[in-house]
Order: C-alpha cells, then sequence, then structure tokens
C-alpha cells in the first residue's frame, strides 16, 4: 500500500508505535519498534510472545504510531514469519523481497534498538534471544492521518493491578492509548486518562467506544534505545457508559470544556511489562464484581 507524504513523514519521525490485537473477548496492547517498507508495516517478536498465538488465530489488527502532534493509525492483517520453519522460508521466497527489504529497513531505522538489545543480551531471556525472533508483517488497509493537540503534564495517578515499581514510573505519564473494536477489528485512539480508586476513565482525543463492549487502556514509558528499560501496562476490560469528565480536568489542570467525552473502563484483566519480565493479574474490583455476580 502507497502512503501519502505526510504519513510516511510521521512514520519516520518515531521509533515505537502500539500494535492492537484480539485476545480472546479482549484486545492486548503492547509497544513495538517498526519499519515501513514494500507497502507494509514490519516489526519483530518473540515466537513464544503472546501475539504470535493472537495474529495466528486473527489477524485483524490496528498500529497506532504517535509522533507527537500527529498520528497515524493503520488498519489490517497481520502475517506472520518463522525463521526455523521450512514453510514460512518458501513462503517468504514465493512473495517476492518484500520480507528481506522489510526486514534491512527495519535493521538500519533500528540501530540503537539493536545496541540496546547487544547491551543486554547477557540478561535476555532464552524467549527473546534473537535466534527466537519471528517477523510480523502487518499488510495495511486503510491508513489514517490525526492531528493531535498537547497534552498537558498530569498530576499522579496509580494503574491498578501493577507492580509498585511499574506503578511508579507510569504515574506520571500524561498520555495513554485507548483500544476498543469497530466492525470486528481493534482501533487506537490517543487518550487523557485517570485512575480514582481503581476507576479507571478515560477521554480519546477522537471517537469513543459504545457501553458494554471490550477495550484497553495502554500507559508507557518509552525508553530511546533499551528494550529492557521500558514501562508500561495494559489495563483490559468493559466500557460502562459516559463518565464524569471534572476527575480528568483536575488531573491535568484544564478547563471541563477543554476534555472530550469519557468513558469508564470497568478492568478485568491488566498486563504488565517492565523490560522483558511480563505478567498479567485480576484487579481487586474485577476480583469483588465476580463475586458479586455470583
Amino acid at each position: 500500500m502507497r502512503l501519502s507524504r505526510e504519513a510516511q513523514r510521521i512514520l519516520g519521525r518515531a521509533r515505537i508505535g502500539m500494535l492492537a490485537l484480539r485476545a480472546a473477548r479482549l484486545p492486548l496492547v503492547n509497544p513495538a519498534a517498526y519499519s515501513f517498507a514494500a507497502g507494509s508495516l514490519w516489526m519483530t517478536t518473540s515466537r513464544y510472545a503472546a501475539k504470535n498465538l493472537m495474529a495466528r488465530r486473527d489477524p485483524r489488527a490496528a498500529f497506532f504510531v504517535d509522533a507527537g502532534d500527529q498520528g497515524v493509525l493503520m488498519r489490517g492483517t497481520l502475517e506472520v514469519f518463522d525463521p526455523l520453519s521450512l514453510s514460512n522460508q518458501v513462503r517468504a521466497a514465493l512473495g517476492g523481497p518484500g520480507l528481506y527489504l522489510g526486514m534491512a529497513e527495519y535493521a538500519l531505522r533500528n540501530v540503537p534498538f539493536v545496541a540496546g538489545y547487544a547491551l543486554d543480551i547477557m540478561r535476555l531471556p532464552r524467549e527473546w534471544m534473537p535466534y527466537n525472533r519471528i517477523v510480523l508483517q502487518l499488510h495495511p488497509q486503510d491508513v489514517e492521518v490525526e492531528d493531535i493537540r498537547a497534552f498537558p503534564p498530569a498530576q499522579a495517578a496509580r494503574v491498578p493491578g501493577v507492580p509498585a515499581e511499574v506503578s511508579r514510573r507510569l504515574a506520571g505519564v500524561p498520555r495513554g492509548y485507548a483500544c476498543w473494536f469497530e466492525g470486528g477489528a481493534p482501533i487506537i485512539r490517543p487518550a487523557l486518562w485517570e485512575v480514582e480508586r481503581g476507576s479507571v476513565t478515560l477521554a480519546a482525543t477522537d471517537g469513543h467506544p459504545r457501553a458494554g463492549t471490550p477495550g484497553a487502556l495502554v500507559v508507557e514509558s518509552h525508553h530511546s534505545f533499551r528494550p529492557s528499560l521500558m514501562v508500561g501496562a495494559c489495563v483490559r476490560g468493559t466500557f460502562g457508559g459516559g463518565a464524569d469528565r471534572s476527575a480528568i480536568a483536575e488531573r491535568y489542570a484544564i478547563d471541563l470544556s477543554a476534555v472530550p467525552a469519557a468513558f469508564e473502563l470497568r478492568p478485568e484483566r491488566v498486563t504488565s511489562w517492565r523490560g522483558f519480565a511480563i505478567s498479567t493479574s485480576v484487579p481487586r474490583s474485577a476480583r469483588k464484581l465476580r463475586v458479586a455476580e455470583g
């Protein structure tokens, strides 16, 4: 797929994007380094990563690249290439030079991350070693360029159900990402967010989910070249109806009229990461809800 010059410029300014997939009923959103070549978006991950299995089960995916004042949302389907699979090697060869061009471009534009992996090589889990990595190719079917307004500094907010160190690192991050499904495929938007007593409220900069639909909020702290120092969390659950915007306005110290429509996200699962250590938990509020429902 050909991209507009504006979309290409935005992709060139950023280094990390957000990949959204369907994990059973709920979405899962993770950060990923990327490249764009031969009409496709290219990423790598561990063959043991959850997104490998998800992409094989349901290839519909979204990828959001945030360059600060602008972003690019790509929606399409994922294709998985495993270098250790003979059938995958044949499929890649029959598909032309796209895979090789994509990986060459990936290596060139992500030199800092490659160097970061080299620095951490002695501490890498076996699952994330280079010989256990696979390639993900996103075939974009729809590309949208979005203007993003500036996010003001925010007061601390505690992401529920995450380790203390992750919570501390994410407390002051102002920009989150909301994810929900439209037409059966995920969509990602930047979002203001707030957490009070385990209750999650978010306000996406564009669009909004329907009440009762599954969704997620992602908050992440990037590192410029060390994957082992990246920290983030993906709060997954079900959207409620419209929520009071005053808590978000207070957290960001902005006028209530400047807050987009706000919605409650009822957490059911929280996946957090600190470098290559990944954990999933059930927030206390979700456990109480299950007991109440019997």
